[in-house]
């Protein structure tokens, strides 16, 4: 149960941020070998003016600057190498779906303690 949260300024023209949620979910699904219900992401958008790099407030997505913020939660007790693809798989489904250049996504991995996350009806406990 991964849950991704992309903060990202308002996008091109030809750029569905419905399509790239939908691309990361599949994409840690297959990651995971579950089914795309069990991976979760969500879009805020970053109002123009209110993300500055440098001095630069773009009104919209750059290719190369500003990259979209994103921060991933999962369980904790993943295996190292699911924890390490995870950032450069999100990474890379995002550079392909917003026609950005590589390397212009932040990915943040977070993992969710056991006891200190309620889902479906129960206290989620740590995995072994």
């Amino acid at each position: 149960m991964p849950l991704v949260r992309i903060s990202a300024l308002p996008q091109p023209g030809g750029v569905e941020p419905e399509r790239a949620l939908a691309a990361v979910t599949h994409a840690l699904a297959d990651l995971l070998g579950e089914e795309p219900s069990g991976s979760w992401a969500t879009w805020e958008e970053i109002q123009p003016g209110r993300y500055v790099e440098g001095g630069d407030a773009p009104a919209l997505q750059p290719a190369a600057t500003h990259p979209p913020l994103v921060e991933v939660i999962a369980f904790e007790g993943r295996p190292a190498d699911f924890v390490e693809r995870v950032p450069t798989t999100v990474a890379a489904v995002l550079e392909r779906e917003l026609g950005l250049e590589r390397g212009n996504v932040f990915v943040r991995y977070v993992e969710a303690s056991g006891g200190r996350l309620y889902t479906g009806g129960s206290v989620v406990r740590r995995q072994r």
